[in-house]
């Protein structure tokens, strides 16, 4: 029980730092938003998250931007680097550390072909180089640095829940854990028939693990992470919904 609250805790706090992705974009555009309305919009728009096609949370908090005076040119560039750049940096890592820590020789040389494939996608960032598409040096570097504490939140919080499980923790190498949950994310994401990578993030994750335990088995342990981040949003929407309505903290302003 203590590794599944230490989870949500750790979701928690990788819901607090997914906010700074969109204040480094939009700070570099020349808007002066702060942290606390894009995270207030953020957590406000929870519930749309758990709509099925799984893009209603992009969608609802692109419109709560825009109605704040930003333009859609840069609500396009937040989507584009919360998605595009935060994946890529999930992918480089995660196929680098399946290449140098799975012990399966065939998944090792076919994550370091999908690692030089990343590094190669990102030479084409400057056939955009217009000024309209590409943020400044500075801001990428800060992207990174967000983007790193996203994902190590996020890793803390599969394998606190992955430890809680005895049958798990005692044969699954804690680092290749998180490298392969990074990876199983990256696939499930690129995966437009399943929404929010519904089943293809469970069965990449049970297919790489190899743990002497049923596969289906592995496969429904992994999908109860999926009950874990709700049960984190939730938390998270509820608390903030307690502050607004107590007035702790304010309304998200509107233009």
């Amino acid at each position: 029980m203590s590794g599944i609250v230490l989870g949500m805790g750790f979701w928690i706090l990788a819901t607090l730092v997914i906010p700074l992705i969109a204040l480094t974009v939009l700070r570099d555009r020349g808007n002066t938003i702060s942290y606390s309305t894009l995270l207030f919009i953020h957590l406000n728009r929870i519930p749309s998250k758990f709509l099925p096609g799984g893009v209603w949370q992009t969608v609802a908090r692109a419109y709560d931007m825009n109605s704040l005076g930003i333009s859609r040119r840069d609500i396009s560039l937040v989507v584009l680097h919360e998605n595009s750049y935060s994946i890529l940096l999930a992918a480089l890592i995660s196929t680098l550390g399946i290449y140098l820590l799975d012990s399966n020789a065939l998944y090792s040389k076919f994550a370091l072909a999908l690692f030089i494939g990343s590094l190669l996608t990102i030479p084409t960032a400057f056939v955009f180089r217009k000024r309209s598409f590409i943020l400044s040096i500075s801001a990428y570097t800060k992207l990174t640095l967000v983007c790193a504490c996203f994902w190590m939140a996020a890793m803390a919080a599969f394998y606190s829940y992955m430890s809680s499980i005895p049958l798990i923790a005692a044969s699954y190498k804690p680092l290749l854990m998180v490298v392969h949950y990074l990876f199983s994310y990256v696939v499930g994401f690129v995966s437009i028939f399943a929404p929010q990578g519904i089943g293809v993030f469970e069965v990449v994750v049970a297919e790489l693990a190899d743990l002497d335990m049923p596969f289906t088995q592995v496969v429904i342990l992994v999908a109860g992470f999926r009950v874990l981040i709700f049960l984190s949003d939730i938390v998270s929407w509820a608390i903030y919904m307690l502050l607004r309505s107590t007035g702790k903290i304010g309304e998200i302003p509107t233009n």
